[in-house]
């Protein structure tokens, strides 16, 4: 069997259909247990139309190796999440899904118990370091497990959770899995819902499912705004990242959430650790050490998040893109839970949700600006001259130069194509667009 190799990535394996075939999934199956020595492995699926079929042959892969697995189905990948790191008997799992890609694409996700991701990369080495075909102990058995109530349960197990009946959300599912936990959580909190494309559709037919992309949040700041809601809920196609949108109809970026959420734990448990990546924004380093908690930096991605939360034993951890990873979920993404505690934190402070998230909202910043270069190190080497004057250089991913409490920008090469990402923080909008186009034109005059 010829393997395409490309699309063996480093945080998953993600491709065409016609390359993520059932023949692959059924070698990752095996490949996974061969690597981990798992002897069960949870299998679970989104929506799109080759996923039954690519779940099937993971699951033939796994159980011809021995190891036992349990299928939960039809899951948002937070509910995979929770059923991989919440049972003592798991060892390993996979997810079929390819988030918010467009419909012909297709793909895995494979965790250990930990929920500590295993690589695309990881799996191909594992196929061609082994025998072909490979060989197991005997066969598994295959079980089913419906983990919605439980997972549902974990998600409102808040402390001093106030009574939310009456409050109205509008939320914008994107055709993506996210219906399948969070209307279950609505119903049980007595929310009114307004809700946007719930039906999951892999072909995403009304706009991606993608909260961290200002122009697919139209519909649901739209919605927001005409049916007088308490605010906007936006989730991705499998349903581990969501975003906020105000009662104004004005979203809330991911790491302005994360200062959110910092504050309301470090209220609990103060002197703890939160996790947070150099391309957020001042105001999430400073609410966590304004509400005496210290930020803890790593590199941009899920995984490095992950590990951090993990290893070093944070409270909390998020992304720009609007991942959330909380201790009570070994430092996992759980969407649902980062609702209810939005939702507890929003009603306990008898605001409207704008003026709850205004003062988070005091820096301009450009978002990220990609920029296409031929010669990256050039640039990165220009850039490291302009960095002479900063107050201070961070160059834990990319760099980082923040120049005192005036403005800050950083830079840093896309792995996979000829980019530089560019974002740029401000006092003032001003000096963001001065700066931000500053910065553009180096960098295209030396790309």
């Amino acid at each position: 069997m010829e393997i395409p190799k490309h699309i063996f990535r480093a945080y998953d394996i993600r491709g065409l259909l016609a390359e993520v075939t059932p023949d692959i999934a059924r070698v990752v199956g095996m490949a996974l247990v061969s690597k981990t020595g798992a002897k069960t492995v949870i299998v679970g699926r989104d929506m799109r139309a080759t996923s039954p079929e690519l779940e099937q042959a993971a699951i033939e892969g796994i159980t011809s190796m021995g190891a036992n697995v349990i299928a939960i189905g039809l899951c948002s990948t937070s509910m995979f999440n929770f059923a991989v790191s919440s049972q003592e008997h798991i060892d390993a799992g996979i997810m079929i899904t390819a988030s918010h890609n467009p419909p012909e694409f297709n793909g895995m996700k494979m965790a250990l118990a930990s929920g500590l991701p295993i690589s695309g990369l990881e799996i191909l080495e594992e196929v061609e370091r082994s025998p072909s075909p490979f060989e197991g102990e005997g066969r598994g058995e295959v079980s089913h497990q419906d983990i919605l109530g439980a997972y549902i349960d974990k998600c409102l197990a808040v402390e001093n959770l106030p009574d939310l009946s009456g409050t109205k959300l509008v939320i914008d599912y994107g055709n993506g899995m996210g219906a399948m936990s969070v209307r279950e959580l609505c119903k049980r909190l007595k929310i009114e819902v307004v809700e946007l494309y719930p039906e999951p559709d892999a072909r995403f037919p009304n706009h991606e499912a993608n909260p961290a992309k200002e122009e697919t949040l139209a519909d649901v700041k739209a919605a927001v705004v005409r049916e007088g809601a308490d605010f906007g809920i936006a989730l991705d196609g499998d349903a581990d990242r969501v975003g906020f949108i105000d009662n104004e109809g004005v979203s809330l970026r991911g790491d302005l959430t994360l200062a959110l959420l910092a504050k309301e734990t470090l209220s609990r448990k103060p002197g703890s650790k939160v996790v947070v990546a150099p391309n957020q924004s001042w105001t999430t380093f400073d609410s966590i050490t304004e509400n005496g908690g210290v930020p803890l930096e790593c590199r941009i991605g899920r995984k490095f998040v992950v590990e951090a939360v993990q290893k070093q034993g944070a409270v909390l951890g998020g992304e720009v893109s609007s991942h959330f990873f909380f201790e009570e979920f070994h430092g996992l993404e759980a969407v649902d839970h980062a609702i209810v505690r939005i939702l507890s934190i929003w009603k306990q402070s008898g605001q409207s949700f704008a003026d709850l998230v205004r003062p988070y909202r005091a820096y301009t910043n450009s978002g990220e600006v990609n920029i296409e270069v031929h010669n990256k190190e050039q640039v990165l080497s220009k850039l490291e001259q302009y960095a002479g004057t900063a107050s201070k250089v961070n160059k834990l991913d990319g760099i980082r130069c923040e120049f005192d409490r005036d403005w800050w920008f950083i830079v840093r090469p896309s792995n996979t194509e000829p980019l530089l990402r560019l974002i740029v923080e401000a006092k003032t909008p001003e000096l963001m667009v001065q700066k931000r186009d500053e910065l553009v034109a180096l960098i295209q005059t030396n790309g």
